[in-house]
């Protein structure tokens, strides 16, 4: 018995102990590769594997009045044109980021209508967040990114509010709180404006 309880209790150490170390990844670009380590030394190389978006803050103004989320869909049919993505899926996404505010920032960083993080942005070729068309521009061809590299909507979803690093590292949707709700969200979002389910 004794021995069962000092098992019981190294097991819960060792859970605990796992849940609190880092994980970190680096990216090669060139191969498409992610190395995942929980050790960094040089933190312009390696990242954190995940980073909650945080909370997204609104203009104090700002209300979602009716019809205001039909005001984009010039921008994002041009979007779904371009990239080849779902017209809704765009529109979905942008609902769960920002509720269609374009100076939306949370408070990780992530700025406008899809809430792209300054790095991506900047992959992008997004020089102003806050520009709605640049910005539906640079998250739909962000969502094309996903869609080709996962060849699945959910776990596409998962790396958009997640990051990629940690969908290929969960070998699909990451158990984040935040992130299992996201895609819950824009999947019933899509729903509401098609009347189909997006998977």
């Amino acid at each position: 018995m004794k021995n069962i309880l000092l098992a019981c209790i190294f097991l819960s150490c060792a859970t605990l102990l796992a849940d609190s170390v880092s994980i970190y990844y680096l990216y090669d670009p060139i191969s498409d590769r992610y190395t995942f380590t929980n050790q960094c030394s040089d933190y312009r190389a390696c990242k954190p594997l995940y980073k909650s978006k945080g909370e997204v803050r609104h203009q104090k103004t700002f209300k979602l009045k009716p019809g205001k989320e039909n005001g984009f869909d010039d921008i994002i049919q041009r979007a779904s044109v371009k990239h080849g993505v779902d017209f809704h899926l765009i529109k979905s996404v942008i609902f769960a980021e920002s509720m269609f505010d374009t100076k939306a920032v949370s408070s990780a960083g992530a700025r406008g209508l899809m809430q792209l993080m300054p790095d991506t942005a900047k992959e992008l070729g997004v020089s102003d967040s806050f520009d709605p068309e640049q910005n539906i521009m640079g998250g739909a061809k962000y969502l094309k990114f996903l869609l080709k590299k996962f060849k699945n909507t959910k776990n596409a979803l998962a790396g958009y509010n997640a990051g990629p690093a940690a969908v290929v590292y969960y070998n699909g949707i990451p158990p984040f709180d935040e992130t299992t709700a996201y895609v819950e969200k824009v999947s019933n979002f899509y729903k509401n404006y098609t009347g189909k389910e997006l998977w």
